[in-house]
């Protein structure tokens, strides 16, 4: 593949509308491979990051599969915010089906599911003076190349 795992499920979220792109100025922008802090990222916000996948076999052609894992760590402002926000991206992720995401003019993937491997994880509030609520949620997606 020519683009992470992260990289595809994050393009996927701004597609449906639940998260925006780093570059723009709106809430709960989503960072891939970070979760930075500055006056241009806003509270809310959630980091994509790319975790251990989990192997699965071969198909018949001697090519492993593999199941990407993938995690999302959420901030926001408020407890009940995040929570929702992690809940809503959970929801939306259950509901994936051979979906195929457009990273770019020349490359598109599949994702033909997503699996949720935890809860939303509370992870407290952040150390420091802004004080922000932190939630993860874990995933394992099938993806391929189209």
């Amino acid at each position: 593949m020519n683009h992470s795992p992260a990289y595809i499920l994050a393009q996927y979220l701004i597609d449906e509308g639940l998260l925006t792109d780093s570059t723009e100025s709106d809430d709960w922008k989503v960072y891939v491979g970070s979760l930075p802090d500055g006056s241009l990222t806003g509270h809310n916000a959630v980091g994509c990051m790319d975790t251990a996948p989990v192997k699965d076999g071969r198909i018949m052609g001697g090519a492993p599969l593999f199941h990407h894992g993938i995690q999302l760590l959420i901030r926001s402002t408020g407890y009940n915010e995040g929570y929702t926000k992690a809940s809503a991206l959970a929801a939306a992720l259950a509901e994936v089906v051979n979906e195929e995401v457009f990273v770019s003019s020349l490359y598109s993937y599949e994702i033909a599911n997503v699996t949720q491997t935890t809860g939303v994880v509370v992870l407290g509030q952040e150390e420091g003076t802004k004080r922000r609520e932190m939630f993860s949620v874990n995933f394992l997606a099938t993806l391929k190349e189209v």
